[in-house]
């Protein structure tokens, strides 16, 4: 994912579940976070086309995996992948160097600060997991978020209601549910 300078503003992440939200015909974000249901078949749910339209649109595509049971390695032809266990996935980072790793379901500033001394290139601040959009907002530990902005060089990602929404401690990315 690009980076941003301080007076930009949080860059655009869209969030779609696969299977589920309809593919557009144009991004305007700089990445989609794309679930992955555990009973979502990639080839009838059309996978390629959303690596296809990322790539078109200069937009990175990271998976994450909705399986409860263990993390999926990502397929062929995405940029990275969200981690909901970076001690796990910490060897994932040698062997695929130029992916990005997005550390998630973080509910304390040890399990933060763990994930990016473990090499998270980015974290994501509520659950992804969560059955709507509205529940992963509700999930948000804003004071956390606040924290890691204010303290830490590894850029955070939060959800919001809307691309318009600036939470006033100015995290890097805000994530908006395409759709």
């Amino acid at each position: 994912m690009a980076t941003m300078e301080d007076d930009e503003g949080p860059q655009l992440v869209h969030i779609a579940t696969l299977g589920e939200t309809p593919l557009p015909t144009a991004l305007d974000g700089v990445a989609v976070i794309l679930r992955l249901p555990q009973d979502t078949n990639p080839a009838t749910a059309k996978l390629v086309d959303w690596i296809t339209l990322c790539a078109s649109e200069q937009c990175a595509l990271i998976t994450a995996s909705l399986a409860e049971d263990g993390e999926d390695l990502p397929p062929n032809g995405v940029d990275g992948f969200v981690s909901f266990d970076m001690a796990a996935d910490q060897a994932l980072r040698d062997d695929f160097p130029d992916m990005q790793i997005l550390a998630a379901g973080l509910s304390s500033r040890d399990q933060a600060m763990q994930a990016g001394e473990r090499g998270a290139d980015a974290l994501f601040f509520g659950d992804l997991r969560a059955a709507s959009a509205a529940e992963m907002r509700a999930s948000v530990d804003d004071d956390l978020a606040e924290w890691w902005v204010e303290m830490m060089e590894v850029p955070c990602i939060v959800p919001v209601a809307s691309a318009k929404e600036d939470p006033d401690y100015a995290p890097e990315f805000i994530a908006v549910p395409l759709g």
